[in-house]
């Protein structure tokens, strides 16, 4: 008994409150196994991020079903379904774009009609010295 009380002071533990620790641990890895099943699966690079279901209120809903409007995409929602299961990998959408520059280019039309007479004339004269040489 001497031995014991030393063990309690020396900062050994105390089998009741080891057990206890024990058993929230178990508690606590059971809580977490649950959830990790009820949660989806990564594939992918992405993580899943569901929304809440869409609901209309008692004041919206209306009394006739022939006037409900269906509030979602059934394409989007089979898609995120498809995702929530792992059946496809979830991924940022990418926006398109280009790998150059476009060349902006002036019209003919858009210049004034004076710029348009210069221009001809000068197209005129590079004629006539690519036919004399």
């Amino acid at each position: 008994k001497l031995s014991d009380k030393k063990e309690q002071e020396a900062g050994a533990p105390d089998p009741d409150i080891a057990e206890k620790e024990m058993e929230t641990k178990t508690l606590v890895r059971q809580e977490k196994k649950v959830e990790n099943e009820t949660r989806p699966g990564k594939y992918g690079p992405g993580k899943f991020m569901g929304s809440e279901p869409e609901f209309l209120l008692p004041e919206e809903v209306s009394s006739s079903l022939r006037q409900l409007v269906p509030p979602a995409n059934n394409v989007q929602d089979r898609f995120t379904s498809l995702q929530k299961r792992n059946m496809l990998e979830v991924r940022k959408r990418v926006a398109p774009h280009r790998k150059y520059k476009l060349k902006q280019v002036e019209k003919w039309r858009k210049k004034l009609p004076e710029e348009i007479d210069d221009l001809v004339k000068m197209k005129r004269k590079k004629k006539k010295i690519k036919l004399s040489e």
